[in-house]
């Protein structure tokens, strides 16, 4: 039951890291610029494909929760959700994390004069 009131929400919150990665994306890439780092802001892309793959599988996923007839049964088994959804989701948050925390490090670390 809770899967039919929760099914809306998932892909809105995928969506919503996405753009937050898409952002990130941005302002790491103009930061690099002006501190002439290497162009690891090109990580960001390879996370959002990993998240957009999680919410394509969550999409089709809960779309054969749904329905009545229940026509791939393995599409509902918690092995392919592991694989297809919380893998690719933790791969994407993880390079996210890291990549964040390469550029935007020095705002934790530096002191005050």
């Amino acid at each position: 039951m809770s899967n039919v009131l929760t099914a809306p929400w998932g892909p809105v919150s995928l969506v919503a890291v996405i753009f937050a990665t898409l952002l990130y994306m941005n302002l790491s890439r103009r930061l690099g610029a002006v501190t002439k780092m290497k162009p690891y802001f090109r990580g960001f892309m390879v996370a959002v494909v990993f998240i957009t793959g999680a919410l394509i599988f969550y999409i089709i996923r809960n779309a054969a929760y749904l329905s009545a007839n229940k026509p791939w049964p393995w599409l509902l088994s918690p092995v392919t959700t592991f694989l297809c959804f919380h893998l690719p989701l933790f791969f994407g948050v993880l390079l996210d994390v890291l990549l964040v925390i390469r550029y935007w490090a020095w705002l934790l670390t530096e002191k005050k004069k």
